[in-house]
């Protein structure tokens, strides 16, 4: 079972596969939705599950329900689970020596998404991967930072409008292996949009973050149940808008979700402005839909749904996770007109979103072009981000 390619099943198979998933790991369909599976379903579900960060949850549900899989692919599960677990608990204890660095040479820090999901909101924290660390830091500590992630061992690898992005160790071809290289992303903004459409979360972060016990015997700032329900929700909308939802974010949601008091809900909804409604919505409508019970009370749902754009509630409306993930066989151009005009609010946000869209802020460029982002000649990233997509249109339009 090559975890790397695609599965070669028809599209339409990949995508209920997909769905299915999205219905039975939360448990909201019967074992019989997945027991009549054959082994080509079941390698498309692992290849799903292992993209989406959800592996570890495939392989809790198998042995809770006793659902029979051929052996040799279920073998290869439970080790690429072993896998992954392991490498969470690698990780959560290099967060926890990265704070302590922090806090020795008295600077702030906020761990946030995953690397609090885990430990706090999972009964059983190893069942959530970790692909990276998110970090929120304060812009004016960065040099200091930057000398105390090197001394723990990690490298420099890219920079952009928000974070700074510093390996440890070396890429394997297992995502899932312990070893494989460790990302920290340092943000001193958390700008969640698309193309210039969206709001900025550090200032909120900040303010709703508390010291509490965290991992491994340490109490670590970290924010609190509504604030990280915000953001997850707003970066899960993100993804889910450009074809990168995942299984791990509707299992992400729904267990913060779970924790919320009414105290916490119309904090939330105080919390997020009217026009970022657009953002919160379609994560916890996209959760509901796979996960019925999802505990947000209806008035909560009501009142963002009512503060978004018609054409992106008929797109949330009629999407599946299959449409919105790397299930989806079509590539995006990387323009996307029907993009802007369901964010859209206005002719503003419109003129905002194809300005962004063709010349994005200098340093959102690093993670494509990392090396020339960072010199004189970086306009050329426009000329080379601009020449790929009408390639790209133009095989489309050949093909």
């Amino acid at each position: 079972m090559n975890l790397q390619q695609r599965p070669f099943i028809p599209p339409d198979r990949l995508a209920t596969i997909t769905n299915t998933l999205a219905c039975w790991l939360p448990g909201t369909v019967e074992e019989t939705a997945v027991s009549g599976w054959e082994a080509a379903d079941w390698e498309a579900a692992a290849w799903v599950v292992y993209w989406q960060n959800a592996l570890p949850w495939l392989v809790q549900r198998i042995q809770q329900t006793g659902v029979g899989m051929p052996e040799p692919i279920y073998d290869q599960l439970v080790q690429l689970d072993t896998d992954s677990r392991e490498r969470t608990r690698l990780m959560l204890d290099g967060c926890v020596a990265l704070l302590q660095a922090f806090e020795q040479a008295g600077i702030e820090a906020v761990p946030f998404k995953g690397a609090v999901l885990a430990p706090l909101y999972y009964a059983d924290p190893l069942l959530r991967p970790l692909a990276d660390l998110d970090i929120l830091i304060h812009k004016k500590d960065i040099q200091a930072i930057r000398r105390i992630v090197k001394q723990q061992g990690y490298y420099y690898y890219s920079r952009s409008a928000e974070d700074e992005v510093y390996l440890r160790g070396e890429r394997k071809s297992n995502i899932w292996a312990p070893d494989n290289v460790h990302p920290v992303e340092l943000h001193f903004t958390l700008r969640e949009e698309y193309a210039g459409i969206g709001y900025n979360l550090a200032a909120a972060m900040w303010e709703a973050s508390e010291k509490r016990p965290f991992w491994g015997n340490y109490a670590a700032r970290v924010p609190n149940a509504a604030m990280l329900l915000h953001h997850v929700c707003a970066h899960a909308t993100s993804d889910w808008l450009i074809q990168r939802g995942r299984l791990m974010q509707i299992d992400d949601i729904r267990r913060v979700a779970e924790r919320m008091t009414a105290v916490d809900w119309e904090g939330l909804l105080t919390a997020v402005p009217a026009h970022a409604a657009r953002f919160v919505y379609p994560a916890l409508a996209f959760t509901r839909q796979y996960y019925p019970p999802l505990a947000v009370p209806d008035p909560i749902l009501r009142r963002l749904r009512g503060q978004c754009p018609p054409a992106l509630l008929a797109w949330v409306d009629a999407t599946t996770l299959a449409d919105a993930s790397e299930s989806n066989p079509h590539d995006r151009s990387g323009i996307g007109l029907d993009l802007a005009r369901r964010l859209a609010l206005s002719r503003a946000d419109e003129a905002r979103f194809w300005l962004r869209s063709f010349f994005p802020r200098r340093w959102n460029l690093s993670k494509r072009y990392p090396r020339l982002v960072a010199t004189p000649f970086w306009p050329l990233c426009y000329l080379l981000l601009n020449g790929d997509r009408a390639w790209h249109v133009a095989k489309k339009k050949l093909s």
